[in-house]
């Protein structure tokens, strides 16, 4: 999906904001959304952003942090796979469509 310079700006802001928990409109989440949902570039912005707004920024150094910087939704504990109660294609069920048709 190709973006105009206007456009990416407009979503990187956005996206900052929602990492800062600063107020974001229904309609700017939206708009987000429904990039989000044909660009894996700005689907790792988001997830990135949202897991800085629940975690805050994590160590480089870290395991947290490799997790955060990969946009995997990992440092929640109930976000972790088990194998002995998951199905690991119900687990990525929730992936955004590029994922799932890999």
């Amino acid at each position: 999906m190709l973006l105009s310079n206007q456009k990416r700006l407009r979503i990187q802001e956005i996206v900052r904001r929602i990492s800062l928990d600063e107020e974001v409109s229904l309609k700017e989440r939206i708009y987000v959304g429904k990039y989000a949902k044909h660009c894996s570039i700005i689907c790792l912005w988001l997830k990135k952003a949202n897991s800085i707004r629940r975690h805050g920024v994590q160590s480089e150094g870290s395991i947290n942090g490799l997790i955060q910087s990969l946009g995997i939704d990992g440092l929640d504990g109930e976000n972790h796979f088990n194998q002995n109660k998951d199905d690991i294609s119900d687990w990525f069920g929730g992936s955004p469509d590029w994922i799932r048709r890999s």
